[in-house]
Parts: C-alpha cells; sequence; structure tokens
C-alpha cells in the first residue's frame, strides 16, 4: 500500500510539474507574441513616410505599456531606429514619445529618464544640419527633455498635466523661493512648445502646405499633444504668478510679467489659428482665452480667471488591418511584468480573455463619451457658479467702498474742526519761531563782526610775513652768490698756489701763501655760519608762515560755518514767511466758507420766511372763505326760507371742511413757531461765529503786521553790514583767489619745462610711446584745452571764484606735458622724416603753451589769454599720430566681434561653395576627357576637393575653439568686451581667416584652369602652400589664446596636421600629373659636329644664366611685396634692411619642381633607350610632406658623367 501511495504522488507531482512546465512555455509564447507586435506597430508608425502617424498602431503602442506596466520594450526598439538618417523619422518618433508620455503607463516618465540624453543629442544633430525638418525636430527634442526632466523633479504633477486643483494648490504651497524656481521652469515648459508650433506654422506658410494634406498633416499631429499640454500649463502658470504677487514686490516681478505676456499673445493667437484649421475641429475642441492676460497686481482678479479645458473629441476608427491582434488581458489577478521577468502562471483560456477583452473594449468606447460630457457639464457648471460668486463680490466690494467713503467723509470733517482748533495755536508758534530767528540772527551778525576783524588781522600779518619771507629769500640768493664768488676765488687762490710752487720753491712765499689760506678757510667758516643762521631764520619763518596759514584755513573754515548759518537763517525765514503766507491763505479760505455757510443760511432762512408768508397768505385766504361761508349760513337760518340752496349734505361737508381748515392752520401756526425759534437760533449761531472769526482775522493780522515789521527791521539791519564790508571782503577774496591761480600756473609751466626737457634728454631716447596712446592723450588735451576755455570765461565773469580754473589748469598741464612727452617717445619709433615733424610740433607745443601760462600769470592779460594756438599745435600732433597707426587699426572695436563673426561665416561658406564647384569641375571634366588626361584630371581634382574638406573641418573646429576661448575669457563682460580687450589678437584671428578663405578661391580658379588646360600646375602647387601657410596663421592665432589642456584646441591641431597632409597631396599628384602630361622632346645629338655640340653648350649656358638673372630679380621682387603686403597688414618693418635680405621673410624651404636627371651620352647612341626608363611612375610617388624635397631622380642606366649632368644639375640649383 505504501508503495502505490507513493507512485501516485510522485505521478501527481509530474502531472503538475508538467502543467507548469506548459504554462510557462506559453507565457513566454505570449511575451514573444507581445515583442513582435510591438516591434511591428513601433516598425508601421515610426516610418519614412511624410504622413501622420495611424492611430490604431499608436494606440496599441500606448496599451502595450499599460499592459508591460512601462515602456521599457519601446524603448530597447527605438534606440534601433536610424534617427540621424532621416528628419521625419526623427520628427514621428518625437511625436510617439510625446503621446506616450501622455497617455502611457505611468511608469513611461521613469523608463525615459535613461533616454534624455539621447534625445537631446538627436535635436543638437538635427539643428545643425540644413533639412526640412532638422529645426522642428530640434525645437521638439528640446521640448521633450523639458518635459522629462519637470515631471521627474514634479512627480505630483503627471505627465499629461491632468492634476485636481487640491495638487496643484499644495503644489505651491510651499517655499516662496521653490514657487519661483518652479515658475521660472513653468515658462521654460510653455516657451518651448510655443516656439515649435511658431516653426511649423512659419515652414507651412512658407513651403505653401495645406492642412489637408498628407505632407501638412504630417507637421500639424504633434501640436495636438502640445496644445493639450499648454491649457494645464497655462492654468498652472497664472496660479504660480498669483502665488508670487501675494508674497514677493511687485518691481522684482516684473520680467515674469513681460514673458508672462508675451507667452499670452502668442498662446491665444496658437489657439486662434488652430481653431481656424479643420484638422484640429475633427481631434480636440479648444477653449477659448481670455482677451486679455489675467492682472496679477490685483489679487481678486484671480477670481476672474477661468480654467481652460481641452476636450479630445470622440472618433470611431475602424482597423482594416488584421494582422495585429494584441492580447490585452484585464484580469485582476493577471499582470505581464516585462521589467523584472518575473511570470505568473495562469489558467485563463485564450477564446475566454479574448471575448472578455472585446466587451471591456466596448463597455469602454461607449462609457468615454458619456463621462466627456459629464465633464463638460461639470466645467459649465463650475464656470457658472464662479461667475456667480463674482458678481455677489463684486457687489459686496461695491457696499464696502460705499462704506469707506462715508467713513472718509467723516473723518474728513472731523480733521477740519481739528484744523481750525489748531490754527491758533501755530500762530502763537510762529511768533515764537520769529523771535527766536531774531536774537540767532543778532548773535550770528555778532560772531560775523569778530570773525572779520580777525581774519583782516590775519591776513595782515600774513602779508608782512610774505614780504619778510621775500627778503629772506633774497638775502639767501645774494649770499648763495657770495658763497659761489668765494668758491670761485679759493679756486683761483688754489691755482696760483701751484703755479708760486712751481715757479719759486722759497719758505717765506709758501708760508705767506697758507696765511693767506688759512685767512680765506675762517673767511668760509664764517660765510657758512652766517649761511647756517639766514637758512634757520628762513625754516622758521617758513614754518610761522605755515601755521598762520593753517590758522587762515581754520578762519576760513569757520567764515564758511558763519555764512551757512545765516544761509540756514535766512532759509529758516524764508520757511517763516511762507508759513505764514500759508496760514493767511488757509484764514481767508476758512473766511469764505464761512461767508458761503452764512449766505446759505441766509437762503434758507428767506425761503423759510417766504414758504411762511405763502402760508399766512393760504390761511388768510381760508379765513375768508370761512367768514363768507358763515356769513351765508347765517342770512339763510335768519331768513328762513325752507327752500335753502345748500342741502344737509352740504352743510355737513361745509362743517368738516371748516373743522379741516382749523386743524390745519393751528398746525400750521405750532409749525411756524418751531421755524420762527429754529432761525433765531441760527442767527444767534451765525453772530457768534462771525464775531469769533472776526476776533481771530484780527488777531492773526495783527500777529503778521508785527512779524513783518520784525523781519523788515532784521533785514534792513543785515543789508546795511552787509553792503559796508561786501567791498572790501570782495577785493580781498578776489587777491586771494588770483594769487592762487599764479600759483597754479607757475605750478604748471614748471610741468610743462621739465616735459621740453625730457624731449631733448639723450636718456629719454631709449623711451618708445606707441601712436595710439598719443592718439588718447592728444585727444584728452583737447578736451581739457576746452575745458580750460570755459572755466576761463566764468572766471572773468566771476573772480571771487577761481576753484574751476584752478582745477582746470592742473589738468591741462599734466595733460599737454603727457602728449609731449609721448609725442617724442612715438617719433623715436618712426621714420625720420616724421620724426622731425613730430618733435618740432612738441617743441612748439610746449611754447605755446608757456606763453597762454604766462599770460594767465599777470592780471594786464588775463582777460586776453587764448589757447588757441596751443589748440592747433595738438591737433596737429593728433593728425601725425594717427597717421602713425599701423593700416587696420582704424576699426572701431565695437566692429571686431561683428567682423570675426562674419569673416569666420564669410570662409566657411566660401569653402562650402568651393567644395560644391569642385565637384562640378570634376563632373564636367569626366565629360570633356579621356584617358591620361582624365585620370590626371581626377586625380587632381579628388586631391583638391579632400583639401577643401579637410579646411573645412580646420575652420569648423576653429570656430568652436575660438567660441569657447570667448566664452571663457571674457567673465562678466560680453563678447564685444573681449574682442575689444584683445584687438591684436581679434585682428589677427580676422586676418587668418581671410587668407584662409582667399586660398580656397585661388585653388578653385587653378583647378579650373588646369583642368580646361589654361592654366599652369605651378599654381595650384603656390595655392597648396598658401592655403597651409593661411591654416598655419589661423591655428596660431586660435593656439594663443587657448589652454593647453583643450580638447577642441587638440581637434584644431589634428585638422592642422590634416590639411599639411592633404597639401602635401596635392603637391605630389599635381606634380605626378605634370610629369604624365607634358611630353618630353627627345634629345638626339648623334648627327651634331663636335663645333655644333660645343655653340649649342655655350647657347644652353648662357639660357640657363638668364633664367638665373630672372629667377634672382624675380625673388627680389617676392620679397618687395611681401615687404609691402606686411606694410598693408600693418606689421612692423625694419627700414634698414637691405633689398638683399628679404630671404629673411620666405621660407628656409623651397618646393623642387618636377626634376628628372638628365640623360648621360650613352643614352643618344644607335641603340635606341628604354623610353620606360625616362619616365617617372605615378604609383611610386609616397605622399610627401607640404614642402618636399623633390621626387628622387631616375637612376640612369649609364655610370658615365659628361657634361650634361653638369648643365642638368646646375638647372636644379636654379629652381631650388
Amino acid at each position: 500500500m505504501a508503495s502505490k501511495k507513493s507512485e501516485s504522488k510522485k505521478s501527481e507531482s509530474k502531472k503538475s510539474e508538467k502543467q507548469t512546465d506548459k504554462s510557462e512555455k506559453a507565457l513566454a509564447a505570449e511575451k514573444e507574441q507581445f515583442v513582435k507586435l510591438q516591434l511591428q506597430c513601433i516598425s508601421k508608425s515610426i516610418t519614412t513616410a511624410e504622413a501622420p502617424i495611424k492611430e490604431k498602431y499608436g494606440r496599441q503602442i500606448i496599451l502595450g505599456t499599460h499592459k508591460e506596466g512601462g515602456a521599457v520594450t519601446f524603448w530597447s526598439h527605438a534606440i534601433s531606429l536610424p534617427l540621424s538618417s532621416n528628419g521625419i523619422l526623427s520628427w514621428k518618433f518625437c511625436h510617439m514619445v510625446h503621446k506616450l508620455l501622455r497617455d502611457g503607463h505611468p511608469n513611461t516618465l521613469r523608463d525615459s529618464r535613461g533616454q534624455t540624453t539621447s534625445i537631446r543629442q538627436m535635436g543638437i544633430l538635427w539643428g545643425n544640419l540644413h533639412d526640412r525638418y532638422g529645426h522642428i525636430v530640434a525645437l521638439y527634442a528640446k521640448l521633450l527633455c523639458i518635459k522629462i526632466d519637470f515631471h521627474l523633479k514634479h512627480l505630483e504633477i503627471p505627465p499629461n498635466l491632468e492634476a485636481p486643483e487640491e495638487v496643484l494648490d499644495k503644489a505651491i504651497a510651499i517655499d516662496i523661493n521653490t514657487v519661483f524656481d518652479t515658475t521660472g521652469e513653468v515658462l521654460d515648459y510653455m516657451e518651448a512648445g510655443l516656439q515649435l508650433q511658431e516653426t511649423v506654422f512659419r515652414q507651412m506658410e512658407s513651403n505653401s502646405t495645406s492642412s489637408t494634406t498628407a505632407v501638412g498633416q504630417c507637421r500639424l499631429a504633434p501640436l495636438v499633444p502640445v496644445i493639450q499640454d499648454c491649457g494645464p500649463l497655462y492654468h498652472f502658470l497664472v496660479k504660480l504668478l498669483f502665488k508670487l504677487h501675494s508674497r514677493i514686490p511687485v518691481d522684482a516681478l516684473l520680467g515674469h510679467r513681460e514673458r508672462f505676456r508675451d507667452q499670452f499673445n502668442s498662446l491665444t493667437q496658437f489657439f486662434e489659428r488652430a481653431r481656424g484649421m479643420e484638422f484640429f475641429k475633427s481631434i480636440i475642441q479648444i477653449p477659448d482665452l481670455p482677451s486679455e492676460p489675467p492682472n496679477f497686481l490685483r489679487a481678486a482678479a484671480y477670481s476672474d480667471h477661468v480654467r481652460p479645458v481641452v476636450v479630445q473629441n470622440q472618433r470611431t476608427t475602424y482597423d482594416d488591418d488584421t494582422e495585429i491582434h494584441l492580447d490585452f488581458n484585464v484580469g485582476p489577478s493577471y499582470q505581464m511584468q516585462y521589467g523584472y521577468n518575473q511570470y505568473e502562471p495562469t489558467s485563463d483560456i485564450p477564446e475566454l480573455r479574448e471575448t472578455e477583452a472585446d466587451t471591456l473594449r466596448k463597455e469602454l468606447e461607449v462609457v468615454k463619451p458619456e463621462l466627456e460630457l459629464m465633464k463638460v457639464e461639470a466645467q459649465r457648471a463650475v464656470v457658472h457658479l464662479k461667475t456667480q460668486v463674482n458678481k455677489l463680490e463684486a457687489e459686496l466690494e461695491d457696499q464696502r467702498t460705499h462704506k469707506q467713503m462715508a467713513l472718509v467723509e467723516n473723518e474728513r470733517l472731523r480733521m477740519e474742526m481739528d484744523a481750525l482748533r489748531t490754527q491758533t495755536a501755530v500762530a502763537a508758534s510762529i511768533q515764537a519761531t520769529v523771535d527766536d530767528a531774531g536774537s540767532r540772527a543778532q548773535t550770528a551778525q555778532m560772531n560775523f563782526t569778530r570773525l572779520k576783524e580777525k581774519h583782516a588781522e590775519l591776513v595782515s600779518r600774513h602779508a608782512d610775513l610774505m614780504r619778510k619771507n621775500a627778503e629772506t629769500v633774497k638775502q639767501l640768493s645774494t649770499t648763495q652768490k657770495t658763497q659761489e664768488e668765494l668758491m670761485t676765488a679759493r679756486q683761483q687762490m688754489a691755482a696760483e698756489i701751484e703755479q708760486l710752487k712751481q715757479e719759486s720753491g722759497t719758505k717765506s712765499q709758501l708760508e705767506a701763501q697758507k696765511a693767506e689760506i688759512e685767512r680765506l678757510k675762517l673767511q668760509l667758516q664764517t660765510e657758512r655760519a652766517e649761511m647756517s643762521q639766514v637758512h634757520n631764520a628762513l625754516q622758521s619763518k617758513e614754518k610761522a608762515g605755515d601755521q598762520l596759514s593753517s590758522v587762515l584755513v581754520g578762519l576760513q573754515a569757520e567764515k564758511e560755518a558763519l555764512m551757512r548759518k545765516i544761509k540756514e537763517q535766512e532759509a529758516e525765514i524764508a520757511n517763516l514767511r511762507q508759513a505764514i503766507q500759508l496760514l493767511q491763505t488757509s484764514m481767508e479760505q476758512e473766511r469764505e466758507k464761512h461767508q458761503r455757510e452764512i449766505t446759505a443760511l441766509q437762503n434758507q432762512l428767506q425761503e423759510k420766511v417766504c414758504r411762511d408768508q405763502e402760508q399766512q397768505m393760504e390761511m388768510e385766504k381760508l379765513r375768508r372763505e370761512l367768514e363768507e361761508t358763515r356769513v351765508e349760513m347765517l342770512r339763510a337760518q335768519s331768513k328762513g326760507i325752507v327752500s335753502i340752496s345748500v342741502s344737509p349734505h352740504n352743510s355737513s361737508h361745509i362743517l368738516q371742511t371748516g373743522d379741516q381748515l382749523s386743524s390745519v392752520l393751528v398746525g400750521l401756526q405750532a409749525e411756524k413757531d418751531v421755524l420762527l425759534r429754529s432761525v433765531k437760533e441760527q442767527e444767534a449761531e451765525i453772530t457768534t461765529l462771525r464775531q469769533a472769526a472776526q476776533l481771530h482775522q484780527a488777531t492773526l493780522l495783527h500777529e503778521r503786521d508785527r512779524s513783518q515789521r520784525e523781519m523788515a527791521t532784521l533785514h534792513s539791519q543785515m543789508q546795511a553790514k552787509l553792503s559796508q564790508d561786501s567791498g572790501v571782503l570782495q577785493q580781498r577774496l578776489q587777491d586771494e583767489q588770483f594769487s592762487m591761480l599764479q600759483c597754479a600756473v607757475v605750478e604748471a609751466e614748471g610741468i610743462v619745462l621739465d616735459a621740453v626737457a625730457k624731449v631733448d634728454d639723450p636718456l629719454h631716447v631709449r623711451c618708445i610711446s606707441t601712436p595710439d596712446y598719443l592718439i588718447n592723450r592728444a585727444e584728452l588735451t583737447l578736451a581739457s584745452i576746452d575745458k580750460m576755455q570755459r572755466s576761463h570765461a566764468g572766471y572773468l565773469r566771476n573772480m571771487d571764484d577761481a576753484s574751476g580754473m584752478l582745477r582746470s589748469v592742473t589738468q591741462f598741464s599734466h595733460l599737454i606735458a603727457d602728449t609731449i612727452v609721448n609725442g617724442a617717445g612715438a617719433a623715436h619709433s618712426a621714420p625720420t622724416d616724421q620724426a622731425d615733424r613730430l618733435t618740432d610740433n612738441c617743441r612748439d607745443c610746449a611754447t605755446h603753451c608757456l606763453q597762454f601760462l604766462k599770460e594767465l600769470k599777470l592780471k594786464a592779460t588775463l582777460p586776453r589769454a587764448d589757447p588757441t594756438a596751443v589748440r592747433h599745435v595738438v591737433q596737429r600732433i593728433l593728425n601725425q599720430g594717427q597717421d602713425l597707426r599701423p593700416r587696420g587699426a582704424d576699426v572701431r572695436k565695437e566692429e571686431l566681434a561683428d567682423m570675426v563673426d562674419k569673416e569666420m561665416a564669410a570662409t566657411s561658406s566660401a569653402i562650402e561653395e568651393a567644395v560644391l564647384r569642385m565637384d562640378e569641375i570634376l563632373s564636367q571634366a569626366r565629360k570633356d576627357s579621356s584617358g591620361i588626361k582624365l585620370e590626371v584630371n581626377q586625380s587632381i581634382l579628388g586631391s583638391c576637393s579632400d583639401l577643401m574638406k579637410a579646411i573645412h573641418m580646420l575652420v569648423t573646429a576653429a570656430t568652436d575653439l575660438q567660441k569657447d576661448i570667448v566664452e571663457s575669457g571674457r567673465g562678466a563682460g560680453s563678447d564685444k568686451d573681449f574682442y575689444a580687450k584683445n584687438s591684436r589678437w581679434t585682428e589677427g584671428l580676422i586676418s587668418a581667416s581671410k587668407a584662409v578663405g582667399w586660398g580656397a578661391t585661388q585653388m578653385l580658379d587653378s583647378a579650373d584652369k588646369v583642368v580646361t588646360a589654361g592654366g599652369k600646375y605651378e599654381e595650384l602647387i603656390v595655392c597648396s602652400h598658401e592655403i597651409a601657410a593661411s591654416t598655419a596663421q589661423l591655428v596660431a592665432a586660435s593656439k594663443v589664446k587657448a589652454d593647453r589642456g583643450n580638447k577642441k584646441l587638440n581637434t584644431l591641431q589634428q585638422a592642422s596636421r590634416h590639411v599639411n597632409d592633404m597639401a602635401a597631396v596635392v603637391v605630389t599628384s599635381t606634380k605626378a600629373g605634370q610629369m604624365q602630361i607634358e611630353e618630353k622632346d627627345s634629345m638626339d645629338f648623334s648627327g651634331i659636329s663636335l663645333i655644333k655640340l660645343k655653340t649649342e653648350e655655350m647657347e644652353s649656358q648662357v639660357k640657363v644664366l638668364q633664367l638665373e638673372n630672372e629667377l634672382a630679380n624675380e625673388r627680389i621682387r617676392l620679397g618687395e611685396l611681401r615687404k609691402k603686403h606686411y606694410e598693408i597688414e600693418g606689421i612692423p618693418m625694419d627700414s634698414g634692411n637691405a633689398v638683399n635680405d628679404f630671404d629673411s621673410s620666405l621660407p628656409t624651404v623651397f618646393p623642387d619642381p618636377p626634376t628628372m636627371e638628365l640623360p648621360s651620352l650613352e643614352a643618344f647612341g644607335p641603340e635606341p633607350t628604354n623610353s620606360d626608363a625616362l619616365r617617372l611612375n605615378p604609383s611610386r610617388l609616397e605622399p610627401a610632406r607640404l614642402d618636399p624635397e623633390g621626387p628622387e631622380p631616375l637612376k640612369n642606366p649609364g655610370s658615365k658623367r659628361t657634361f650634361f649632368h653638369k648643365s642638368g644639375n646646375i638647372l636644379k640649383n636654379a629652381f631650388r
């Protein structure tokens, strides 16, 4: 039994294992089928056909992401697509990615994280290519990268942007700095989408593409998800900006508001344009935007904002392709997890799953329209409720404004009452202030009087000291002269002593001479003691003068302080006058107001009196009528007439009327009494107010008259004192100002004399200045001369203030001296004639300047001092400096940056045109030539085309390196600032770029001429050398500013080496082609006699000498041409070089022409030579350097050397 049980268990386990294996195999097969179907959908949706993506394939891919739980399968197949080869394929790929991000599984965003780099690189690639779809593909790739990065950073906002209001409110209810950053990101997000749609529409308009064609729909289809993104982005951006305006000052958000306004206008135009196209009408319903953007400065404007909702139309699609059957299982316990390679076994039948999927699809299609209708109705209800809320808020706001206006009116009335009460207090305070100001003015006047006395005393003492100082200086000068005379006498005595020693050696004479020498020494010592005493006295007097000067400066400062106080008091008095005037005007206004009120009350009273009189007249009339009625009734009763005219009803009516009139009369009488009492009270109040106003007005008039009298008295006293002392003080002030001007002019003369001395100083010969700096100094000097003229005219108008003149003289002297010194320095490096003229002008400038300063020193000549002569000389120096500037340096610094970009772009375009033209020449050569000529032309043109392509790569690398240099070196400045700062480097870069473009053009022309048999092969060789030199110049100009470790510099150097190699190939192929095409004449000298051979040899030698002379002359001409070229380009040349020294500017190695060893005499023997031995095989030539030494000569079969070898060597040396 146990064995049977164990066998049954084993059989059951085997069955379960088999079932598990079957389920795993089924899952593996199903996965394989899923991957195959996804690949088929991807290949059919993303194609090179210029038509929109078919909706059924796109929907199958989106459903596949939901079934898979991500986009791993899509990206695994999408990365293998040839996106860089076709723009339409890249455009559809971006559209499919956008649809997956919006409608695919939520994990699609996570799976797309690692693909942003490849998408960005694809966009950069297509942005640099000139393709129909290149630009829009680059913009679409940028939009996708921004979208992926934004939603990865803000995971709470889904990629389809359909987030509820609670989520958006939670997203912005954070730190205000984060909200600010998020606002900038959303603006970038919106701007990327708007740039894409603008570019698409602009291309369609330029190509006249219709939206009804497949080509137009291919471009317009991706704009559907863009519209679906722009609606929620606009709503989210409005919420963010209102949040920022509630927390941040308005001025700080000006840029955000302007940027939002631009995007709002662009979005409005986008929606209007899309709304008018049938293509979009059949797919989506585009909402309407308001006519004006929201007013973020008013917080209540947010309630007027309505969220735009983009509704997608329900479209019935019919899939006629039956090859794709995607199994979409919606079972509750089943989900394929391809990302993790985990599969759960299932026992569902495939047919059952298909039927369930079909039923669920049908139910989903039925429910979708209802859901959309419910969403639209809910949106309409929300809009209606919001409008009602806005109306209620507007009414509430109106009520609040009315209430506020009432409160403001009440407050205004209360303030007017307070102002009336405080006017009397203000008048009293004004009077006290006037009294205080008068006392302070008197004190200031007394201080000013004492200060003037001290100032006059110090001025007199200073004048005495100045006189004493002048006398001491004179004494010192005489003492110095005496000392010099003593020194000369001593020297003479020493000379006489020497003579006496030589003439006579007697002892007595020597002793007498020694005594005389001792006497002279004592006398010299006494003179020196006197000199030291005088020097000490002079120093003590100078110290006393300095002390007096400091005291004078202090008194001057105290004087200025007092003057400021007086001015402040005058300003205070003026303010008091203004206050009094304001008070008077306010009193007049109050009086007029009271008069108007009294007039109004009187009018009301008269109206009431008139009404009372009318009422009294009416009452009197009623009384008379009543009396008449009563009299008639009494008459009727007295006569006893039965048939009275008044019936009982009429009599009762008359009685009632009489009672009513009596009651009305009583009421009117009471009202009259009340009105009379109110009129009496108002008259009494008016009378009281009139008395108070008259009393207040009388008080103010009295105070004003008293203050005016006091102010007039103070003003008259101040005017009298100022008029007494103003004349003396003004004269002293003018003298002091002129003395200061004289001191400044003397100092300026010393500066100019020092500059003139430097011009003739031999030590200054080695100092060199540039023409640019000389021009800068001369321009500043001309400006200082203009300033000097203005200051001189101002000083002549007002000689009390010489401060402007002092500043102008100081600046003028320094600048004119600087111009003279730099002019001499520039003359040291200039040619001889220009240097002499510039030096003479500098001396003339100094002479005229000293004459002008001399006229400024004297009062008699001060008015007619004129610096016009100095201006003319400085202008000549400026013109000469401009003549000394190198050619091309007159380009403005602002134009350098534009010139660099233009020259680099022109060079690139010229090379591109040359490449295309080279291809045309090659195709034309294939048509027009054949055989060896065709082979040679193909070889030459192919090498030239390769050289052009290499040059194009070099120019591209140089452009990238130049941009990198500018970005790394400009710092916080702009590109123009960097180019202006490095103008020499910029000019070299421009020159190199021009040379490269010119060389490419010349090579194109030379190749064209060579192919058409109208040119020379040597022209191609020379053009190759020129291009190599120009590229070397371009590399050197770019290498100067680049870092050593820069990768772009390495790329440029590699491109330069490639250009050199290609240039060498051009030279080699040109030489080989020339040797193949040129026919060599056979030299048969067998029948020539010895005398004839000697004659031919002499003629050949003569021709060789002629060629050598022509070569030497041509080299001299080439040297002169290059020197002139360097002069035009602004490269300084040494003028002392001889003409024969031009080899220093030429290359050290010249390329050899295609030479060949001349045959020996045996080659012309009776036996014919092998012609192949005389021909150079091109296939044996290896690519040489740019300056090859020439191909190796062919080995001659003969071993004897004749005189032909000597002639051949001479010819070769001549070519070298």
